[in-house]
């Protein structure tokens, strides 16, 4: 069962979270060209869900070495020295998303002491700001992995050209 959870957590959240997005933006598109009603809550719902998607696809590219970079000159290296940039690369990206899980639970924290809600639904805040931290740590474990990949040598990394 872990071994699942770890493959495809993130795949399946974002799958759900797409699905509910689209089936209720559809049903507001119908409600209001069909039926002239405008549902209040789901363009708020939508937003929030996409908010939520969005800290949840970080640690899914991440897991999957699928994030932008510009990675020729490192490519061109020598090995030792990719792998050196590889190593400096996944600790600058771990130090920052600690930080950020640190921020992000202080702020989540005193929105949930305010009990401050949403304009349309009354959901709480603190829900959507817990995208921030539940995504930030979903971070910190994928970069681990990663980390780990390059270090106990999974991670082929060889020298295209150059140097």
């Amino acid at each position: 069962m872990l071994k699942w959870l770890n493959k495809n957590i993130e795949e399946v959240i974002l799958i759900i979270l797409l699905i509910v997005m689209t089936s209720v933006l559809g049903i507001q598109i119908v409600a209001r060209y069909v039926f002239n009603q405008s549902l209040s809550w789901s363009e708020e719902l939508v937003r929030y869900l996409f908010v939520w998607s969005t800290f949840i696809g970080v640690p899914y590219c991440i897991k999957n070495e699928s994030s932008i970079k510009v990675d020729q000159f490192r490519n061109n290296m020598p090995v030792g020295i990719q792998k050196a940039l590889l190593y400096i690369d996944k600790i600058i990206i771990f130090v920052l998303f600690f930080i950020l899980l640190i921020f992000s639970f202080d702020v989540v924290k005193t929105t949930y002491l305010s009990g401050t809600t949403s304009a349309a639904m009354r959901i709480p805040m603190f829900w959507v700001q817990a995208s921030v931290v539940v995504g930030s740590f979903l971070s910190l474990i994928r970069i681990s992995q990663n980390f780990y990949k390059v270090w106990s040598g999974r991670k082929d990394v060889v020298q295209k050209h150059g140097l």
